[in-house]
């Protein structure tokens, strides 16, 4: 039977205050001295993540909660390492948890969506690493990745993001991806541009294919897909661009008549 995930009172505030920013946010000042408290929920951290028996990730959880809230206040920078390297190693070295059991994971990859470039590192690795494999049952967990990858607004991952986006076999991995690249609405008119451009080319190519009438198997495969998506990519599509449209069409009109203005 599926191991329900706890939610300590930490968690809670972690999962409500990464849903409510869309992005890494600015942090305070780094602080002159280094705090005692984020070394001792760093240790604590790395003995719930090599815990054989998996009986302590709700501590995990809550030591990430701390960490985050740290975080946010401004710590120094050798905290600062010391955090995103614990956070990293929650998600890459860490003694592998069952699908159904991925309460720290989740956790670890809110909380490194706060962390730029770095936790953007640590999420693609997460991604790519053959720890979640290309599974149904981990798949939840992987969407969770790419959108924590977009919260960074790391911009040196928009190519990745397209690229899942556009070609990752799993629907909702593309919805993700698609959703992910939603938080580069302030990045640079070009980078704005090279996306709505990108998903556009596939999100015709799936309208066109499943715009055909009968009993076409690749037809339905493609009106599956854009369901799951479709959304999901409408919502970026609006972010990028200021516009509010519902269909392909109406974004590859508008899209021809301003690709080449200023927006």
């Amino acid at each position: 039977m599926p191991t329900t995930a706890f939610r300590s009172p930490g968690s809670l505030v972690l999962a409500a205050l990464c849903a409510l920013a869309p992005a890494a946010p600015a942090q305070k000042p780094p602080k002159k001295d280094q705090d005692p408290e984020v070394a001792a929920k760093v240790d604590l951290l790395d003995e719930v993540a090599d815990d054989r028996k998996f009986e302590r990730d709700a501590e995990g959880v809550a030591a990430i909660d701390v960490l985050y809230q740290k975080h946010e206040e401004g710590l120094h920078p050798k905290d600062e390492k010391m955090v995103l390297k614990a956070l990293d190693d929650v998600l890459n070295r860490s003694k592998v948890r069952d699908a159904n059991q991925t309460q720290l994971y989740d956790a670890a990859a809110a909380a490194l969506g706060q962390h730029g470039a770095g936790g953007a590192k640590a999420l693609k690795k997460a991604f790519e690493s053959k720890r979640f494999p290309d599974k149904p049952e981990w798949v939840p967990l992987r969407e969770k990745l790419l959108r924590n990858i977009g919260k960074t607004k790391e911009e040196s991952m928009v190519k990745f993001l397209i690229d899942e986006a556009r070609r990752n076999p799993e629907a909702a991995l593309q919805a993700a991806a698609g959703e992910a690249l939603g938080n580069f609405e302030e990045s640079p008119e070009k980078v704005r541009k090279e996306i709505v451009s990108q998903l556009l080319i596939t999100y015709g190519s799936l309208a066109e294919i499943a715009s055909q009438l009968g009993t076409n198997i690749e037809a339905q495969n493609a009106q599956r897909r854009l369901a799951a998506l479709s959304g999901k990519w409408n919502d970026t599509l609006r972010k990028l661009t200021k516009q509010d449209f519902d269909a392909f069409r109406e974004w590859q009109d508008w899209y021809n008549d301003n690709k080449n203005k200023p927006w």
